[in-house]
């Protein structure tokens, strides 16, 4: 419970890029729906922006929490970054069970129970919309609610690693940018990291 309480602020913040990331990549999957090809690009464009989003606010919470490790003011919690993705994810992890739970009981009101939950996974979860659209008509000929429920808990995965993942990465000064060696200036204007120009 402490935890929670300690970390709501930066559930609420990953929560939020998700919904703004949901407008985004919905508009974009409803704009290229006659397209597949584009289709398919926009939504794993939009998926990679919404974990790059993602990967922003770990990394900034690992970042400040190295300064009070580095003091001892705080004991190394790597999990953190993981623990705080799962927060953020709770509505999505819960839809994804209630229409299994709905799809397995399978009468009237569940299934009416999973048809809404569906409706609203999608729509919260719409950078993933294209692909889950592709998938469903590419595997399935009449594709229902009973064959793909399961997807919107793997559709999770992403945003948990990335959330484990850019925390750790904070707690150790390591960057993406870094790691790829990427030039980058400071607050100075000043090129910093490895390709520094003298």
């Amino acid at each position: 419970m402490k935890f929670i309480k300690e970390n709501s602020y930066n559930m609420f913040k990953m929560f939020l890029d998700q919904i703004a990331m949901t407008v985004f990549g919905t508009m974009l999957s409803f704009a290229t729906l006659k397209n597949e090809g584009l289709l398919l690009a926009s939504s794993i464009f939009s998926i990679l922006f919404y974990l790059m989003l993602l990967y922003t606010v770990g990394w900034d919470i690992g970042a400040r929490d190295k300064i009070r490790i580095d003091g001892g003011r705080m004991k190394p919690f790597p999990m953190k970054g993981f623990l705080i993705a799962l927060g953020a994810n709770a509505l999505n992890i819960l839809l994804a069970l209630l229409i299994g739970i709905g799809v397995m009981i399978d009468t009237e009101w569940s299934n009416g129970m999973a048809l809404i939950c569906n409706a609203v996974a999608r729509l919260a979860e719409g950078m993933y919309l294209g692909v889950i659209s592709i998938l469903e008509h590419k595997l399935f000929e009449n594709p229902g609610i009973r064959d793909v429920w399961w997807w919107f808990l793997i559709i999770v995965i992403p945003s948990l690693f990335t959330g484990w993942l850019s925390y750790f990465m904070g707690t150790r000064d390591l960057s993406v940018s870094r790691i790829l060696g990427i030039k980058r200036r400071d607050d100075a204007g000043n090129l910093t990291g490895k390709n520094r120009m003298k």
